[in-house]
């Protein structure tokens, strides 16, 4: 059987503000960073319901997103291991609100500041675990820095400037129930996460609807912007299945909160 597991990261608003557009001098002191009032979001609210309908399809945006792909037959085994790193997204820069008839003034791609993954099988525990880590970056006040005052300032610049990130810790092991001491630790680890995963729609209780097996872990995501893993399973004869194992819908939180991180337990299915 093959697992893929996709991470995405995406602004769930229209548009944010751009407080280097306040700042005295617009663009002509700051750079095109300053030449709009908004940040564009990425336009979509609720993901959809598979990763099938997400991956590749170009009428949605993000801001980062990873993927970790391996095979796991027999059970036990890691091969063809691949992994994207982190990709980053576009930030635009707006000259109104969408609503208003905004149009993109200046764009420029995320920066990355972090990316790393795994998978393998511990076999003390009986599962597979796969860890993603991510962290990017709004490149706009870096680039504001550099171009008034030179390549120290534009580091300061990027220093200041709080970035998105995740950190995943995904199991998936043998038995539809977890051991009394996991569980205990999930509850210790993440005893108030906001995952909205069942909110989605056409979620479902398994993946690919077998019992035999159970996925769960834990990720720490900031509070902002919205967040979402899908995992796909592709069995042996070739038929794949999705399901969103978690979901953190920013869409009422504000920008700010990006410095915040959460711990939240995965969603958690049997395959």
């Amino acid at each position: 059987m093959r697992f893929e597991i996709d991470v995405f990261a995406w602004i769930p608003m229209p548009e944010v503000p751009n407080p280097i557009f306040l700042l005295p001098g617009g663009a002509s002191r700051w750079g095109p960073g300053a030449c709009g009032p908004h940040f564009g979001g990425d336009n979509f609210v609720m993901p959809p319901p598979t990763a099938a309908a997400f991956i590749g399809t170009a009428a949605y945006t993000f801001r980062a997103r990873q993927n970790v792909t391996f095979d796991a037959s027999p059970w036990g085994t890691v091969s063809g291991l691949r992994t994207t790193g982190v990709i980053p997204g576009t930030t635009t820069v707006l000259t109104a609100a969408r609503a208003a008839g905004g149009r993109v003034c200046h764009t420029m791609t995320a920066t990355v500041l972090g990316s790393a993954a795994t998978a393998l099988f511990d076999a003390s525990s009986g599962w597979y675990e796969v860890t993603m880590q991510g962290k990017a970056q709004d490149p706009i006040p870096a680039a504001v820095g550099r171009h008034v005052a030179g390549a120290a300032v534009g580091t300061a610049g990027s220093i200041l400037t709080p970035a998105l990130a995740w950190d995943l810790t995904l199991r998936l092991s043998t038995g539809s129930s977890l051991g009394f001491w996991t569980t205990q630790t999930y509850k210790v680890d993440a005893p108030l996460g906001f995952d909205d995963s069942a909110s989605c729609s056409g979620v479902s209780a398994t993946l690919g609807g077998g019992t035999t097996h159970l996925l769960h872990g834990l990720i720490t995501v900031r509070r902002f912007p919205s967040y979402v893993v899908y995992v796909t399973l592709t069995s042996a004869t070739g038929t794949k299945s999705t399901e969103i194992v978690f979901f953190a819908n920013a869409a009422s939180r504000g920008l700010a909160e990006i410095a915040i991180p959460w711990d939240s337990q995965l969603r958690r299915v049997t395959f």
